[in-house]
């Protein structure tokens, strides 16, 4: 079993959704979240130009996406997030997939594989 959590742009949530559901995969959480890359945040010069210091956002709104799925279908998930999310630009965002070593769902008692269908 894998964890494939994304961290995207906002306005990419729906797009994403979208095809992860054309791919069979049904289930994912989402997270509003706040981060950084590369690009360090957002500066801009003031508005009002009299020599003050550059205003900005240290940390962006991104969209966190969280799913958990058996090792098969790792490879068409990451696919169906870039296909949603990739522009070659910065704050496009990262994809992070791990192992996972146990699942239980709490309602059954149901563990491994079998919890995350």
């Amino acid at each position: 079993m894998k964890e494939i959590v994304a961290i995207i742009r906002p306005q990419r949530d729906r797009a994403t959704k979208e095809e992860l559901v054309k791919i069979g995969c049904l289930t994912c959480t989402t997270f509003r979240v706040y981060g950084r890359g590369k690009q360090r945040g957002l500066t801009y010069k003031s508005a009002l130009g009299n020599g003050s210091a550059p205003v900005g956002m240290k940390y962006l709104p991104k969209k966190m996406v969280y799913l958990m799925v058996n090792d098969q279908q790792v490879k068409p998930i990451v696919q169906a997030i870039l296909r949603a999310n990739q522009t070659s630009q910065y704050g496009d965002g990262k994809i992070f997939v791990t192992d996972s070593k146990e699942v239980v769902r709490i309602r059954t008692g149901e563990r491994g594989e079998v919890a995350i269908r």
